[in-house]
């Protein structure tokens, strides 16, 4: 089949059903294992790779994100292995990367614990871009598989925990990073079928509200921070008064807004 007419016919598929059309030569180009620009030296695909694209566009227009089809996401200019076992990483948690980093680097930070890593991406971005010492933990064992091999592909040396929040943490550390399940139970049936139904629920549903594991966080970081230690946290674009509201024995240093101009980190220092 001419490439041409499949790249067209797809898109138009792709349209129908509310997909972007962009994801064709996504599709494409790693199917037949090259760059978006190659795309236009090759005529034809044989029927096997005819076969392979539909297949994976069939995915695609019923929902399946491309990077639960493909098992890779980037983020912070790194490759990650995702699956369905873990929250697929988006752009605006790395506006919390880029202020940890910063944070590290002008306060000479030593240690830093990234509480539900999931993947790991926040962990191991981190790590790639600072001389600390970084842990990182999560309630899922199958998560962890994931951010260990994550951490090994990229090089990052991090020290995992097995724990349920604060359960098996023993330590201290100069900064504390999370981005824990914020949505409220009852909004998630609302959202999009790319995340309900391929993001795991675990790293979803923050309960009522979506402040379960903030109120988690509050309770608990004190005593796991140093004197004078850092908190981050990234949050729901809507809950900025209600994060901040459960810190009040904290030191609010700052909001820092997402590339849709969202609200999305908060700096807190323990006073």
């Amino acid at each position: 089949m001419k490439l041409i007419n499949l790249r067209k016919s797809l898109k138009q598929d792709f349209i129908s059903v509310g997909v972007d059309e962009i994801d064709v030569d996504y599709i494409i180009s790693e199917v037949l294992g090259v760059s978006h620009t190659e795309l236009n030296l090759i005529d034809d695909v044989t029927n096997e790779q005819l076969n392979q694209v539909n297949e994976v566009a069939s995915l695609r227009m019923h929902g399946k994100p491309l990077d639960k089809i493909f098992n890779k996401k980037h983020f912070y200019g790194l490759e990650f292995i995702v699956d369905e076992n873990v929250l697929s990483p988006r752009a605006d948690s790395e506006i919390l990367v880029e202020k940890a980093i910063n944070i590290i680097k002008e306060n000479n930070l030593k240690s830093v614990l990234d509480l539900c890593t999931g993947s790991g991406c926040i962990a191991i971005a981190i790590k790639k871009n600072v001389d600390a010492q970084i842990s990182a933990s999560d309630i899922s064992t199958k998560a962890l598989k994931i951010a260990k091999l994550n951490a090994k592909n990229l090089g990052a040396e991090i020290n995992f925990i097995h724990s349920n929040m604060f359960e098996k943490i023993e330590n201290k550390y100069d900064l504390i990073v999370s981005n824990p399940p914020y949505i409220a139970t009852d909004e998630i049936e609302d959202l999009d079928v790319e995340v309900k139904s391929y993001d795991p629920l675990l790293a979803l549903d923050g309960g009522e509200l979506g402040l379960k594991y903030y109120n988690i966080i509050h309770d608990n970081a004190k005593k796991h921070l140093n004197d004078n230690g850092y908190l981050l946290l990234e949050i729901g674009e809507d809950q900025k008064n209600l994060v901040s509201s459960l810190f009040t024995d904290f030191d609010l240093l700052e909001c820092i807004k997402d590339y849709g101009g969202n609200d999305r980190v908060l700096v807190f220092r323990k006073n």
